[in-house]
């Protein structure tokens, strides 16, 4: 089998040489390079923090957060939450609380923290005031759509730095 070459043409073929293997591995890996150095940016620039300051004095209390969490399943108390989100972004906030004979809970201070788990500029800590024997409300604004992280606190209102109760739960809200 024969192969016709077109002898008229006035282009040369290019030949590689060891120049243009060079400036093509330096210009690959230069744009690999550039590309991890804008994402390593972003990441460090969107990342809201530390959980903990300092883990190991986290984990000194550790045994202290274990007698709280007994004391605290010792009571047997009911606190149910709900959260309703309106299409305008404002939330009503409704706590139950009721003790193990099913007494409400009356007098105490009610702590609402909704927090969401990649940016900190939307969290927000509201006290909720007691409607009823045991019902306590709040409203808020600005709750986005998607994933929350939901704290329910109860404290005796004469030591409000020592939740009586505490309960963390995580909630998504739709579009």
């Amino acid at each position: 089998m024969t192969m016709a070459v077109d002898h008229k043409s006035p282009r040369k073929p290019r030949q590689i040489t060891g120049r243009t293997v060079l400036f093509s591995l330096i210009a690959f890996f230069g744009a690999i390079a550039a590309m991890n150095a804008v994402m390593i940016y972003i990441a460090i620039d969107t990342f809201p923090g530390l959980e903990v300051d300092s883990s190991y004095k986290v984990s000194q209390r550790y045994n202290k957060e274990i007698a709280k969490a007994n004391a605290q399943a010792a009571l047997n108390w009911s606190v149910n939450a709900a959260i309703e989100r309106n299409g305008d972004g404002s939330a009503h906030i409704r706590v139950l609380a009721k003790d193990k004979a099913g007494a409400p809970i009356t007098g105490e201070m009610v702590t609402v923290k909704l927090h969401r788990p990649t940016i900190t500029a939307a969290d927000q800590d509201l006290v909720l005031s007691e409607r009823s024997a045991g019902e306590y409300v709040a409203n808020a604004s600005g709750i986005g759509a998607g994933n929350w992280n939901v704290v329910v606190e109860i404290a005796d209102r004469s030591d409000k730095t020592l939740p009586i109760f505490r309960s963390k739960n995580k909630i998504f809200f739709a579009e």
